[in-house]
C-alpha cells in the first residue's frame, strides 16, 4: 500500500519586527508571511514575531525591537516620518547602531500599499496626503477609514506575491533617482524627503534568505 509521503519541514526564519500600527502594519506582514510561505520553492519559512506594544513614536519602535531582539539574527523597525523630524532620525541612528534593518516610509505606510497597485510618486504634505489614493487603487468607498481593521482587510486581501513584488520595483526606481537630496540625521545617515520609503530594501533581504525570489 503507498502512502502519501510527507512534505519536509523547511527551517524558520525568524524576524524579530518592530511596528506602530497593530492593524495597517501587523495585517500586512501576517500576508506578506502567509504568501511567503506558500511558495513551494522556498528554503525557509517566514515568521514574524512582533515587539509589542504597537503604538508610540518612531523611537520608540526602535527601541522595543532592540529589547524584543536580543540574541537574534534577524531584527527589523517598520516606522513612518509622520512629521516627527527628531524622532524619525534619533530612530535612524539607534536602529543603525544595533544593526536593525531599517523599514521606514516618509511619510507613512500608506505609500507602501500604494506602490502595490501603481508607480506613485507624487511629493504630498502630510501624511494624510495619500488617503484618497489609497481608497481609489484598492476600491474603497469614500470616506471608508483606512485605519480601521475592516478596511485593512479589505486592502490586503487584494495583495498577491505579484503585487508585492511589484511594489519592490516601484520602490526601487523611486529611491534610485539621482536628483534626490539626502537630508541628514546626527549621526550622518541619509534620508528623504517624501515619497521615500526602505520597505523595500528591508523585504528583499528576507525574501532572499527564505529563498524566495524578489523580481
Amino acid at each position: 500500500m503507498n502512502r502519501p509521503q510527507k512534505k519536509s519541514k523547511r527551517p524558520q526564519l525568524l524576524c524579530i519586527l518592530g511596528c506602530e500600527g497593530k492593524n495597517q502594519e501587523c495585517l500586512y506582514f501576517n500576508k506578506v508571511q502567509e504568501l511567503v510561505n506558500m511558495i513551494e520553492q522556498r528554503t525557509h519559512d517566514l515568521i514574524f514575531d512582533y515587539a509589542e506594544p504597537f503604538g508610540g513614536d518612531p523611537k520608540c519602535v526602535v527601541e522595543r525591537t532592540i529589547k524584543k531582539s536580543i540574541g537574534k539574527t534577524n531584527k527589523a523597525s517598520v516606522f513612518d516620518y509622520d512629521g516627527k523630524t527628531k524622532k524619525y532620525e534619533e530612530a535612524i541612528d539607534l536602529a543603525k547602531e544595533h544593526q536593525i534593518v531599517l523599514g521606514y516610509t516618509n511619510y507613512c505606510f500608506d505609500l507602501w500599499l500604494i506602490l502595490h497597485k501603481e508607480n506613485y510618486t507624487q511629493t504630498v504634505k502630510s501624511q494624510d496626503g495619500y488617503v484618497n489614493e489609497l481608497r481609489k487603487v484598492y476600491g474603497l468607498k469614500k470616506g471608508a477609514n483606512i485605519k480601521k481593521k475592516e478596511q485593512v482587510e479589505k486592502i490586503v486581501e487584494q495583495i498577491s506575491m505579484e503585487d508585492i513584488r511589484f511594489a519592490i520595483s516601484n520602490a526601487e526606481k523611486m529611491t534610485s533617482d539621482v536628483k534626490r537630496i539626502p537630508n541628514k540625521t546626527p549621526q550622518g545617515s541619509d534620508y528623504y524627503d517624501n515619497p521615500d520609503t526602505q520597505l523595500h530594501i528591508m523585504l528583499k533581504g528576507l525574501f532572499q534568505k527564505a529563498g524566495v525570489a524578489c523580481l
